[in-house]
This record gives C-alpha cells, sequence and structure tokens, in this order.
C-alpha cells in the first residue's frame, strides 16, 4: 500500500511540473505518460459505456472553449470516478486528471471565470459520448490548455430560440398528437349523443302508413267509449209529460 501511494504520488508530482505548475506557464501537459494513461482509461472502460458531460461546442465558444469546459470536465471526471471502487487504479488515474484540471482552473481568476460561464449558460449541452470520444475530448482540452494565453476574450453569440432548442420539435408532435387523442376521445360520446337523439326523434314521428292507421283507429275506439254524462234538468218544462191529470 506504501509503494502504491508512493507511486501514485511520484506521478501527480510528474505530471503537475509537466504542466507548468511552478514556473506559472502551462506547458505541454499531454505528455508521454499522460497519453499512456489515457489510452489505458479508454482499454479498461467498456467501449459501449456512455459517460455524461455538459460542454460547449467550439463554435459557440471560440478562443474561450477550453475555459468554459475546464470545470464541466472536472465535474464529469468525479461522476466517473465515482463509479469505480475506492482501490480501482481506474479511479486513481481519473484523480490525476481532476487533480490537472484544478491546478490548470487555478490558474485563472475564479470570478471572472464564473461570470464568464453564466454569459455562456444557454449553450452548454449535456451529452453522453462513449469511452473512445470522451477521452479524446480530454486530450483535446489539455491540449487546448497548454496553447492558450489564459484570457477572456471571448462573447457569447446569441441564446437559441426555444422554438430551436433540442428536442422542442419532438415535444411539440407530442403535445399535438396528445391533443388530436383527446378529440376523437371527445367524438365518440358526443357521436353517440347525436345518434341517440335521432333515433328517439324518429322512433316518435317516422313509421309505416299502417302503423300509423292502427295509431289512429285504436284513438278512435277510445274516444268513442268515453260515457257523456247526462244533463240535469233545471226546470218543470224540461219534464216529459206522461198523461193527463
Amino acid at each position: 500500500m506504501k509503494s502504491k501511494i508512493r507511486t501514485t504520488t511520484c506521478v501527480i508530482l510528474f505530471l503537475l511540473t509537466s504542466f507548468g505548475i511552478c514556473s506559472g506557464g502551462f506547458g505541454n501537459p499531454v505528455t508521454d505518460d499522460v497519453s499512456r494513461l489515457l489510452l489505458l482509461l479508454k482499454n479498461n472502460i467498456p467501449k459501449d459505456y456512455k459517460i455524461p458531460i455538459n460542454h460547449i461546442p467550439k463554435n459557440m465558444s471560440g478562443v474561450c472553449w477550453f475555459l468554459l469546459n475546464i470545470y464541466p470536465l472536472e465535474q464529469s471526471l468525479r461522476e466517473l470516478a465515482q463509479v469505480f471502487g475506492a482501490i480501482s487504479s481506474n479511479k486513481d488515474n481519473i484523480m490525476l486528471f481532476i487533480t490537472m484540471l484544478q491546478n490548470l482552473r487555478f490558474k485563472f481568476d475564479h470570478e471572472e471565470l464564473e461570470v464568464t460561464m453564466q454569459m455562456f449558460k444557454c449553450h452548454y449541452r449535456e451529452v453522453k459520448w462513449p469511452t473512445g470520444q470522451y477521452f479524446d475530448y480530454v486530450r483535446a482540452i489539455l491540449n487546448s490548455a497548454g496553447k492558450g494565453k489564459g484570457g477572456f476574450r471571448c462573447a457569447p453569440p446569441p441564446c437559441p430560440a426555444p422554438s430551436s432548442a433540442p428536442g422542442s420539435e419532438a415535444q411539440d408532435h407530442d403535445q399535438t398528437r396528445s391533443r388530436g387523442s383527446l378529440l376523437c376521445l371527445l367524438l365518440i360520446p358526443v357521436t353517440a349523443c347525436v345518434f341517440l337523439i335521432v333515433w328517439v326523434v324518429k322512433s316518435r314521428t317516422g313509421g309505416s302508413p299502417e302503423m300509423n292507421q292502427q295509431i289512429l283507429s285504436s284513438d278512435v275506439e277510445r274516444a268513442s267509449t268515453i260515457p257523456i254524462p247526462l244533463q240535469q234538468l233545471t226546470s218543470p218544462s224540461d219534464v216529459p209529460v206522461t198523461g193527463s191529470a
């Protein structure tokens, strides 16, 4: 265990020295040892494993590309390191790159970097890259850091409109389909009600002539059998004469 800690410490010191921490410059961070570590991680992690990361493309960040992506890459590597156990060599190697990115980030003004990241906030994209593409991106960030001058000479482009945001067209399509399904569900009971009303009206007013004639005859028969009450006699003259006194 002690030998492992000693070896790791030596590697860290070597990487930080190659990174130019003591001299104040960036230097060339991608040394042969760094390349071997990147290759080792690419081989140890399955190629089809998707690693999430939040980043800004080069065409939207300009000369501030690697500055704006340092901290998101550091956070992504921390989440990746948590996947492995405490005694995993993959975790140790990932922690080396986290240390390199931290020391690189400390070279810049923290407040200025945070303000710049807030200006570009709407351009960050959440993606999941396979192992090979992910560590090629780590190499590209370190190479750009070695060539950069450490300035914040960049202005953010206009934020994309909400309608052109990724996934907005699919979301609109889903909403339109949902509304169509709801209208179809409402149309079924409305159609049933209309059909029922038409059937009731036709059953009352419609029918064949024979049926109408039978209904009319039955109505006449019922009317002829209604008893008519006798009129009350109100005067003597109305009493019929049956004989002489």
